[in-house]
């Protein structure tokens, strides 16, 4: 792919935001984040009206080639200016050009909310332990409060229309024909999880613009452990809130070192926060449905990395991690759910 670089950059914002005079661009660099997409970090430096140098700072993802996922920037683009304003914390969005000539594939300008951690490894360490507890709420207290936006507030033309009724059987449907998409192989675990789902899903309390991802590691807290801001929607959609609570205590997600979910509570602990906050009822068959839909969701995204390194489209090497222990660990909390382990 194309080098992103400050020249390159420049020359097309000047073109792009022809209000900010003489752009220049300064501390241009790639983050080491994420499976899906390529993440740059930049200053955007501009003479104002009254002749001043101002800062913009920013942050930069490119579509790359080959992704784990199915989506793209104007999907994650369209879902941060659905929910900014709604008061979930999300960073503000600038620009979106899905035209790939300028920079080989698609890109989204974000403004930089720096100064705050990200990393779930480091709530994992001996000096953040006595603040998970308040880490812990503070997650779950957001999803929480996302669950309970009313979608009709929400522009949600940007995702798959969904109703109370058939949001389970359509993203069960979905993730099945993504696995099939990217087979690697015999998956006689995932498999037999997929025909247990097909025999009942539920129906959903409530609409939601159901985030996709949320767990430790997405989202930016300061050194109090209170959240900053969501990141990372590049697969939300409309559907029942019980998918994101369900991801977040997913065992991928829980370091396997004890029972603490994304590494922060025991499950118990997350529902109460999480029904709190939402004014929703987490009903115990449906959320057990949602965490076994969950490992199949999860295999599909794990798979299609095992995918794109077996092809030679990506040489990421999350993709490869991905592949060998995520895929493993997968199984084995799938076995769990359902009872085999």
């Amino acid at each position: 792919m194309k080098d992103i670089t400050a020249e390159l950059l420049a020359d097309y914002l000047a073109g792009k935001m022809p209000e900010l005079r003489d752009i220049r661009i300064e501390g241009l660099a790639r983050l080491p984040m994420g499976a899906s997409r390529e993440t740059f970090r930049f200053d955007l430096v501009h003479t104002n009206a009254a002749g001043m140098p101002e800062t913009i700072k920013v942050i930069l993802r490119r579509d790359p080639p080959a992704s784990n996922v199915d989506s793209d920037r104007a999907h994650e683009f369209a879902a941060y200016q659905a929910i900014y304003g709604h008061g979930i914390p999300v960073p503000r969005m600038l620009l979106l050009e899905t035209d790939p000539a300028p920079f080989d594939g698609s890109i989204s300008l974000a403004e930089d909310i720096r100064g705050f951690h990200n990393s779930e490894y480091q709530l994992q360490t001996p000096e953040w332990a006595g603040r998970l507890p308040h880490v812990a709420r503070e997650m779950w207290s957001t999803m929480g409060r996302l669950a309970a936006v009313p979608v009709e507030k929400l522009d949600l033309s940007f995702t798959r229309p969904a109703t109370r009724e058939n949001t389970a059987a359509q993203e069960l449907a979905y993730w099945t024909a993504y696995l099939d998409r990217h087979d690697i192989g015999a998956e006689p675990i995932i498999r037999a999880a997929i025909r247990r789902l097909e025999r009942w899903q539920p129906v959903a309390e409530k609409l939601a613009l159901v985030h996709g991802d949320f767990r430790a590691g997405n989202f930016l807290y300061d050194d109090e452990g209170n959240l900053r801001a969501v990141l990372d929607w590049e697969m939300a959609h409309c559907g029942d809130p019980l998918e994101d609570l369900a991801w977040s205590m997913t065992r991928t997600f829980s370091f396997g070192k004890n029972d603490k979910r994304s590494g922060l509570a025991t499950h118990e602990e997350a529902v109460r926060i999480w029904e709190e906050a939402s004014g929703l009822t987490a009903d115990p068959p449906a959320l057990a449905w949602w965490e076994l839909f969950n490992c199949v969701k999860a295999q599909g995204i794990w798979n299609a990395c095992a995918h794109v390194w077996m092809t030679g489209a990506g040489n990421e090497i999350i993709h490869a991690y991905a592949a060998w222990w995520l895929r493993n660990a997968q199984d084995k909390a799938a076995l769990e759910l359902m009872g085999h382990l």
